[in-house]
């Protein structure tokens, strides 16, 4: 038993082990048929009285045990190879986790809410929930900013988004684009939202366009309180007037 499992163990760490053994098994085997066909031949023609072939009668009780013993090994390290070769076979196949969606919802409206003041509403049109418990938005997003009031004061767009279970933030992505009560109108590829801390931020480039003035900012990234009544640019890259309403590229 430990001659096979040291074998197992050769085998695992060398497959051209494997193949080394059954050569060496096959042509042990071929010579113990050779052998025992040769010991049946004589004593065939030993028993027909053939008298040139007594002076080899000693040899052929030995060489049959032999040949037997030769043909039980053998046949013992082929067993020892093919067992080896099928848990192999069973080691390699390994447990594939799922990581597809746990479920998906149409038409999702969710709504975050401050001492009874409705805050803030985010629509879209499918949710995704994955394994990890977050959520994908693949299609457009919306997000509605209420005031103290109960009015909109400002609206976001974006092409999808994501919540994020582990750290518990939204973000969007893909031509964002918010509007504010101001006039004012902000233009992203991405934007990050903290419901905890009701912070807006990003670390892309940026463009915030009045569309009243025709002033327009660029930037590289943004902080902002949530209803974007107050914000600022992390790095300012350029100032200009416009023609208001014009729409940057």
């Amino acid at each position: 038993m430990q001659a096979y499992d040291f074998l197992l163990k050769k085998m695992k760490k060398n497959p051209s082990i494997n193949q080394l053994f059954l050569e060496k098994t096959l042509e042990h085997l071929n010579f113990a048929f050779k052998m025992l066909r040769w010991v049946n031949t004589t004593s065939a023609r030993m028993q027909m009285g053939d008298k040139l072939l007594s002076p080899i009668c000693f040899l052929q009780q030995s060489t049959f045990r032999y040949t037997l013993r030769l043909m039980k090994y053998s046949l013992i390290i082929l067993s020892m190879v093919f067992l080896g070769a099928c848990e192999e076979d069973k080691n390699s196949k390994k447990f594939i986790a799922y990581n597809g969606p746990l479920e998906e919802a149409e038409n999702i409206e969710v709504l975050f809410s401050e001492l009874g003041f409705l805050k803030v509403r985010v629509r879209t049109a499918k949710q995704i929930k994955l394994p990890s418990e977050d959520k994908v938005f693949p299609k457009k997003v919306f997000v509605d900013f209420y005031g103290p009031a109960g009015d909109v004061i400002t609206t976001l767009e974006s092409d999808s988004g994501r919540y994020e279970y582990r750290t518990g933030l939204y973000k969007v992505k893909g031509n964002v684009k918010v509007v504010t009560q101001k006039k004012e109108r902000l233009f992203s590829d991405e934007l990050t939202w903290n419901p905890q801390t009701q912070k807006v931020f990003t670390d892309k480039k940026v463009t915030i366009e009045n569309q009243q003035s025709g002033e327009r900012m660029n930037g590289l990234g943004l902080d902002a309180n949530q209803d974007f009544s107050q914000y600022s640019i992390r790095k300012p890259t350029g100032f200009f007037n416009a023609p208001a309403g014009i729409t940057p590229n």
